[in-house]
């Protein structure tokens, strides 16, 4: 009888243990699959990174309701600090903007702290801010599906013209500040499309009546405006000051 009760406690304990290694399995199998779903779309990397973001900070203060913020990573402070919004910013804050609500939070992960809020000026409804795209990759339908993301993510711009650049290998997309005035405007505009503030490249034309000039590269990502790394330029939207 006592081996019988030796028996069942070993079945036992061996199942609880076959049991706990088929968990431990399942669970680190769901890990994977989900680590590799998150590399291989990389739209949905970013928005588990702005939920996560934003649930951290709805904890510290109330977030607009029913709008998806844009979540940028500060990479280097020193060249966004001629901005007043980023002048206590420091590398790896979190800049969430909310362009519908017009409004800018900048995030401190590290010490789970509110940095700087700020309202959004986004410029004169009358009077947006013109811009031109234009496609410098061999890929088509570039400047369509980039017109779609900036309207839909920023208010108070016109698309005035979508055509292709001159050239066809411009592996960096660039920002032209045609006006001469928009120098910040053309920074976050940068910012938003992961490129950088460049003068008009040689052998281009410059259309006319127009504000900013988008010359997109082959670093654009269709559907993936830049929601996890702000480096040294930036969008549209503009921080009040």
């Amino acid at each position: 009888m006592k081996y019988m009760k030796k028996n069942v406690i070993v079945g036992i304990g061996l199942s609880f243990i076959i049991f706990g290694l088929v968990g431990s399995s399942y669970y680190f199998f769901n890990q994977y699959k989900k680590t590799q779903l998150l590399l291989n779309n990389p739209t949905l990397a970013a928005k588990e990174e702005v939920k996560k973001i934003t649930d951290e900070v709805s904890k510290l203060m109330i977030l607009p309701a029913k709008e998806e913020p844009i979540v940028v990573t500060v990479l280097d402070k020193n060249k966004l600090k001629d901005q007043d919004f980023f002048k206590k910013a420091e590398n790896g804050d979190k800049a969430i903007v909310y362009s519908v609500s017009k409004k800018a939070i900048l995030f401190r992960p590290s010490i789970n702290k509110i940095i700087e809020v700020a309202p959004l000026d986004l410029g004169n409804a009358n009077q947006p801010v013109k811009i031109a795209l234009y496609n410098g990759t061999t890929t088509t339908g570039l400047t369509g599906e980039l017109e779609k993301e900036l309207t839909q993510k920023v208010t108070n711009l016109s698309i005035t013209g979508k055509e292709n650049a001159k050239k066809s290998d411009y592996k960096k997309t660039i920002i032209v500040d045609l006006s001469g005035n928009k120098s910040e405007l053309a920074k976050q505009l940068a910012i938003l499309l992961n490129g950088q503030v460049a003068a008009l490249p040689e052998g281009e034309v410059a259309p006319k009546d127009v504000d900013l000039l988008a010359i997109i590269g082959t670093d654009y990502k269709s559907g993936q405006l830049n929601i996890q790394t702000a480096p040294t330029s930036s969008a549209s939207p503009t921080v009040a000051k």
